[in-house]
């Protein structure tokens, strides 16, 4: 029988040792950086070592989570880490951030890699783009079902890879890594592992009643494990970094029971009642079945325990027609339980001891003979047999009356090994002549020989630089490049690297969403004529297979039109997509979905990557390049000194969405149930194809937000104004290729004070005179500056850039 993995979570110390004595196959936790969950306490480096220790003396894997995007000032501090963590027994490290998955392929490869749910993997292109990123599993979005969840793992198998899917815990609204909300109102980005769940938040009471209208049920397919085991997930993952270790317990071992029944073919158990004794929004499968709907929400986002149990006693004094008597004290109870739960923890894992285990040096020899040394490593508890190295040198020790092997040039020489992961006792040079000597490359090679043991056979890894990385990174700047980017006449190359430093200045691009925006690109198309100095994009639905006879005819009649791709592609639409681009192999597009950048490079279509793909590093640009990418938006999220540190590989496109609505999230659940209601309870296929809906919340404090379904489009919550940063045109002007009007309706309080076709006009116009001032005194230019400024700004009002004044 093919083993599943019991995947838990671990926020602290006690809940990583609560879930290890629980059954837990493996365990995720976080440090105290480049973590998705900085509200959990997390760990430091030297309790990461002592929790290994104990995790696989008890056969359980531990995983490190570095599943935030990172920034381009954070690489030096990002690589110290990895040194570290690369020298540790650590069993794998859950990644989002694309240029981390290339550092860690190409210079740590010994760190087995695993792509966090943040990377949205929801199609099979997907799977095989991170195949190629090196990821040996992936943790599949939360929204998918049964079906879904088998296809997807039938592909990972084929690429060797595995699946993670969740399986318990809290769900999320939106879908992971391609929600804004937190860092759009709040400066709290969920993709830098702050979020701090606005979709929980209280508001004004909707017309459908609601005031958590945000609010799913928690996650739990404890009666659908026959049906994961059948659809080929290999890992079974927890939620709930930030509960505490009786919650890990407790739901822990529910489910380790459960698995055994599995595996002894026994009848699976139907009893959720342990999983209501602790945290829960009350239960919903309606992800893993399809029945994605109303059932889904809860309006109370808090503890559901109480409730839940005082309607089962309700329920049976009624059956009993003892409806009038009075109900057992719930909250006591379960009060009751949680102590005693806290109390069976407490003792389980009272003698697992994170004090470091202490290394013994003894050593001894005479002239003429190998320095031989002793090593003895004991548990400070006690509990664990001692582990024993003897081993000597290959040169025999000499005389020498100025180099001796004395206690000082010993502790020297030894002193590494007290470190976060052991403590140095006193060396022992009793069996040790006075004034001998060995060469100094021998004592090298005997503690190289002792690092080795203690790591059970694996060499010490040895640092890397950040020099050495740019190095790469320039040798692959010179020899990657893409089979057709020469010849085509949308070449980043001619964009920044073949002008000068004052001729530069970033073009134009705009998107348009359906036939009536056509009419834009056709007197764009009259009044320009170059349109090499203008691009227009042209947003491709979500449900990509029911337009793809239309998208064809379209394209092929107006072959200047790029296509741009969403984030979100499930699997049918993904193979019509492919089918599309294979059909009419555009000379671009652009996608903010990573499969479609797959099909494209197999296709050797350029491709650009969308700003939902979240790049804020230079070396999430080099990943990206070595999937065929030519170019990337800048993350939304960043600000003006974040973006300006940014080293663009040489030929690589930048490009920066100046207009846009602010997408707070995708989702795939309905929006409108709980706000301005609906006549389905469950989403069907026509939901997401016919549907066309806007209706806005409003929460407690007043703020105003937009829920908006696009025929064809996923629903999706935006802000009430656009963003809008003309800032940046003149800021960093130098810096980016191309700057973006995002044109789509989406009805917010902004508004452009002239046509869109004016406006774009105007905004080229200020570029070009912009462009001029360069070669002006600095005085000259700053006035300048401060009246072209002036000019983007008159164009639009009700707009906000709050986010590029933040950042991350």
């Amino acid at each position: 029988m093919r083993k599943l993995e019991l995947l838990a979570p671990g926020g602290d110390i006690e809940s990583i040792k609560a879930a290890i004595v629980a059954g837990a196959d493996a365990v995720y936790c976080g440090l105290n950086s480049f973590n998705a969950r900085t509200r959990a306490e997390n760990l430091s480096f030297e309790d990461l070592h002592g929790l290994l220790r104990i995790a696989h003396r008890h056969n359980c894997q531990l995983f490190l989570t570095l599943n935030i995007i990172v920034l381009e000032q954070e690489l030096p501090a990002l690589l110290k880490l990895l040194n570290q963590l690369v020298n540790t027994a650590i069993d794998g490290v859950i990644v989002q951030d694309l240029g981390l998955f290339y550092l860690l392929k190409q210079h740590y490869p010994t760190l087995d890699i695993h792509a966090s749910t943040q990377v949205t993997t929801h199609n099979t292109g997907q799977l095989e783009f991170l195949a190629n990123l090196g990821a040996s599993r992936a943790n599949l979005s939360r929204e998918l079902n049964l079906t879904e969840i088998k296809l997807m793992s039938d592909k990972a198998h084929q690429l060797d890879m595995l699946t993670e899917v969740f399986v318990h815990g809290s769900n999320c609204i939106g879908f992971s890594g391609l929600c804004y909300f937190s860092s759009a109102h709040g400066g709290n980005s969920g993709n830098r592992g702050r979020c701090s769940q606005p979709c929980r938040d209280q508001y004004q009471t909707t017309d459908a009643g609601a005031e958590y209208p945000l609010n799913l049920k928690d996650n739990s397919a404890f009666s659908d494990l026959d049906a994961l085991y059948a659809a080929g997930a290999d890992s079974l993952k927890v939620e709930g970094r930030i509960k505490k270790s009786h919650y890990v317990y407790r739901v822990i071992d529910t489910w380790r029971k459960q698995i055994s029944r599995l595996e002894q073919d026994l009848d699976l158990s139907s009893d959720k009642a342990p999983l209501y004794t602790v945290f829960n929004r009350d239960f919903s499968n309606g992800y893993l079945h399809g029945a994605v709907g109303k059932q889904m929400y809860i309006d109370n986002p808090r503890d559901n325990a109480v409730q839940h149990f005082s309607q089962i006693e309700s329920l049976k004094l009624l059956q009993q027609g003892e409806s009038n008597q009075a109900l057992p004290n719930i909250k006591q109870a379960l009060y009751d339980e949680k102590t005693e739960i806290i109390t069976t923890v407490a003792g389980r894992i009272a003698n697992l001891s994170l004090d470091k285990p202490k290394i013994d040096l003894a050593f001894s020899g005479k002239q003429g003979e190998p320095l031989a040394i002793k090593v003895r490593v004991s548990e400070q508890s006690g509990l664990i047999a001692d582990r024993v190295l003897e081993i000597a040198s290959e040169d025999n020790l000499i005389a020498s009356d100025k180099y001796g092997l004395n206690d000082a040039e010993l502790q020297k020489r030894f002193s590494s090994f007290n470190n976060a992961e052991y403590q140095l006792a006193p060396l022992s040079l009793n069996a040790l002549n006075e004034g001998l000597f060995v060469p100094f490359k021998a004592l090298t090679e005997m503690k190289r020989s002792i690092v080795t043991w203690l790591n059970n056979g694996r060499e010490q890894v040895e640092e890397v630089t950040l020099q050495q990385v740019r190095q790469q990174l320039n040798f692959s700047q010179i020899n990657c490049t893409q089979s057709n980017l020469a010849q085509t006449e949308l070449s980043p190359v001619k964009s920044s690297v073949a002008v000068t430093k004052f001729e530069h200045r970033p073009k134009l691009s705009i998107l348009i969403a359906n036939r009536r925006d056509l009419a834009l690109y056709q007197q764009l198309k009259q009044q320009i004529g170059d349109m090499s100095q203008l691009r227009v994009y042209y947003l491709v639905p979500d449900a990509i297979a029911a337009e793809q006879e239309k998208l064809t005819l379209l394209f092929k009649r107006e072959p200047e039109l790029i296509p741009w791709f969403g984030a979100v592609i499930m699997q049918p639409d993904f193979e019509a997509a492919s089918a599309l681009l294979s059909e009419l192999k555009p000379k671009l597009i652009v996608t903010n979905n990573s499969g479609l950048g797959l099909v494209a490079k197999q296709l050797r279509l350029d491709w650009i990557a969308g700003p939902y793909l979240n790049t804020s590093n230079t070396l999430s640009m080099q990943s990206l390049r070595t999937q065929g990418c030519v170019g990337a938006f800048v993350s939304n999220e960043l600000n003006k000194n974040q973006i300006k540190g940014l080293k663009v590989p040489r030929g690589f496109e930048l490009h920066y969405s100046i207009y846009h609505p602010i997408m707070l999230m995708s989702s795939r659940q309905c929006l409108f149930l709980q706000s301005s209601g609906c006549d389905k309870s469950v989403m069907d296929a026509e939901c997401l194809t016919v549907c066309k809906k806007h209706t806005g919340l409003t929460n407690v404090k007043g703020v105003d937000f937009v829920i908006d379904k696009k025929r064809r489009e996923h629903n999706a919550l935006y802000g009430s104004e656009h963003f809008y940063n003309p800032h940046i045109a003149l800021e960093l002007n130098r810096q980016l290729d191309w700057l973006h009007l995002d044109l789509r309706a989406v009805a917010t309080r902004s508004e452009l004070h002239q046509s869109p076709l004016e406006t774009i006009k105007a905004i080229d116009t200020v570029l070009a005179k912009q462009s001029e001032t360069n070669l002006h005194t600095d005085k000259q230019h700053a006035t300048e500056d401060i009246d072209l400024l002036s000019s983007l700004e008159s164009l639009m009002s009700q707009t906000t850039c709050v986010q590029y004044r933040k950042g991350l």
